[in-house]
């Protein structure tokens, strides 16, 4: 899978509608909210974030962490629906103005390997593994750097659990992917 970019590509104008996902298959609810969740994700813990970011990727988290279970199991439930449309938007915002990391480096090469293998499959599969690999980095090299923190507060957004470290993170992330 190759990454096409013109100005001549951006739409006009983006409808996100709920509605229109209460008929997709579990998979493919599975697959595009783990997409969404590490497009809050991963541009939450960029060297690039900002406030502007944080902010949608903090909001976009917490509805994908009580939402993306809820919609998978029960496609019908049109307050799972909104959320993950709206984490799936504020994923594509916050990746815009902040950049994406490994998971999407890794995602879009193995996607043109496996074609059959759904992008957001790809993506939740290698974010625990990204994440984990990132926190003992970042540990090991620059145990001040701020992206330790964030990770804490991934997993306690994730978890709901405001003491959890970003092992509870990984840990949380793995199960539910």
């Amino acid at each position: 899978k190759v990454s096409l970019r013109s100005p001549l590509m951006l739409p006009k104008v983006a409808l996100i509608d709920p509605e229109l996902t209460l008929s997709l298959p579990p998979i493919v609810t599975a697959s595009t909210g783990l997409d969404a969740l590490t497009q809050c994700i991963e541009p939450f813990v960029s060297h690039l974030s900002n406030p502007l970011t944080d902010g949608i990727c903090r909001e976009g988290i917490t509805r994908a962490a009580r939402s993306l279970r809820q919609a998978f199991e029960h496609g019908d439930d049109i307050q799972a629906r909104t959320d993950m449309s709206l984490a799936a938007l504020f994923g594509g915002l916050a990746l815009a103005n902040a950049k994406l990391g490994a998971v999407y480096g890794f995602a879009g090469p193995l996607g043109g390997m496996y074609p059959s293998a759904p992008h957001g499959v790809i993506c939740g599969l290698l974010l625990p593994f990204v994440m984990a690999a990132n926190v003992q980095a970042l540990k090991s090299r620059e145990p001040q750097n701020p992206a330790l923190g964030r990770y804490d507060e991934v997993a306690q957004i994730l978890t709901g659990d405001s003491t959890a470290s970003a092992s509870d993170g990984v840990s949380w992330v793995r199960e539910l992917a």
